[in-house]
């Protein structure tokens, strides 16, 4: 049987009563951050985009303070080097590395390097990795469901001169992973299972991408199995949804009941130094 999620996800869609002095804090922060937060280009994304889409994920990447006036840029540098995003960009490196690694690995023993990625944001850290491959050594497939993120996508493709083919499509859709051609040998899954809270839709996820991919290819995906900011991010920022930023955190061990149910194996774990993030491998054989 699998384990039930954290119960914190259930209780952070309740709002609390309106007596609870967290709730009074909870509401000031949120006025703060709507209004003098806003001087804050970051904190301004996040609340036209999302704070969990990939237009804020790209800017967080980046990292360069950005404000209206020297307090909104103190206030960005602040917001920048929360927790939180400290370990989005640890866990950007870690999933870098560990991409170069497994395509020059397929390199060296003469196996197709067929790449997807089939929720890219902005598509920095698949681009940043390509750019280390010579042009026609890996053919990628970079996607995104949302249009402003494909634009993004491409946008950094052309700057730095890397050929990939940058689409939109839903990484949930059959129909649209049906179409992908060649079958990739390595898929990321990157920060996209860790926003949504449907435990049936991630479960079956892991079935429709075990099913596309080449008989020898491997899996690489993102965890989060804490979150030290969870109630403070629930209670105060929108996802890219308009409705609040509710995390449901999952352990690894939950996570991997449902890989290896689809098929996949040989899993390896690579944490961030806080332990928040983390990224997989895993393994579909002959």
């Amino acid at each position: 049987m699998l384990q039930k999620s954290l119960p914190a996800y259930e209780s952070l869609l309740r709002p609390l009563p309106v007596w609870s002095p967290k709730a009074w804090y909870y509401k000031a922060l949120s006025l703060s951050l709507k209004t003098a937060g806003k001087l804050s280009t970051g904190i301004r994304l996040g609340f036209r985009y999302g704070f969990d889409s990939g237009v804020m994920l790209e800017y967080v990447y980046r990292n360069r303070p950005s404000g209206i006036t020297p307090v909104g840029m103190l206030i960005d540098w602040a917001y920048l080097n929360s927790q939180g995003w400290r370990g989005i960009r640890q866990r950007s490196e870690l999933l870098k590395i560990t991409l170069g690694k497994v395509l020059q690995s397929y390199r060296q023993q003469g196996l197709p390097c067929n790449l997807l990625d089939v929720a890219c944001g902005g598509g920095r850290y698949d681009l940043e990795v390509l750019q280390g491959f010579p042009p026609g050594a890996v053919q990628a497939t970079l996607r995104d469901y949302r249009l402003e993120n494909v634009a993004k996508a491409r946008q950094l493709a052309t700057q730095l001169g890397v050929a990939a083919r940058i689409e939109q499509a839903d990484a949930f859709n059959d129909g649209d992973l049906n179409q992908v051609h060649p079958r990739p040998t390595v898929v990321v899954v990157s920060g996209l299972h860790e926003i949504l809270p449907n435990d049936a839709l991630i479960h079956n996820h892991f079935q429709q991408l075990y099913r596309i991919m080449d008989t020898h290819s491997t899996l690489i995906f993102t965890i989060q199995p804490r979150h030290p900011q969870l109630e403070l991010i629930a209670r105060t920022l929108p996802a890219h949804t308009g409705r609040p930023w509710v995390m449901r955190l999952r352990p690894w061990e939950f996570t991997r009941q449902w890989a290896e149910a689809a098929g996949f194996e040989n899993f390896q774990v690579q944490m961030e130094p806080n332990g928040i993030f983390g990224v997989v491998t895993a393994e579909k054989q002959p």
